[in-house]
């Protein structure tokens, strides 16, 4: 016959859990965020987009010896690297 081991009885083993403890905390409705990040999304896309654009309009200006870029399209890139920018920082605040 084995020996019984000792240590607490297995009542104690199942210890109350207060409320805010536990895994599963009810929250409000996460709509709002959700919305807010599908926002801040659809910003970010339309403004690498922007960015890709303005790229390749001075990829093709330096491509061809003929052409040549614009006086403006510095200030167009420092934009739409500015707008990309600014909505990945939106991003990570929501």
């Amino acid at each position: 016959m084995r020996p019984r081991r000792r240590g607490a009885s297995s009542s104690s083993r199942l210890r109350a859990v207060p409320a805010r403890s536990r895994v599963t905390v009810r929250r409000g409705s996460s709509a709002p965020r959700q919305a807010t990040l599908a926002a801040a999304l659809r910003q970010s896309r339309a403004a690498l987009g922007r960015l890709e654009d303005e790229l390749e309009a001075l990829l093709v200006a330096l491509r061809d010896p003929a052409a040549r870029a614009d006086a403006a399209a510095a200030d167009r890139l420092r934009g739409a690297a500015r707008a990309a920018g600014l909505a990945f920082a939106n991003l990570t605040r929501g």
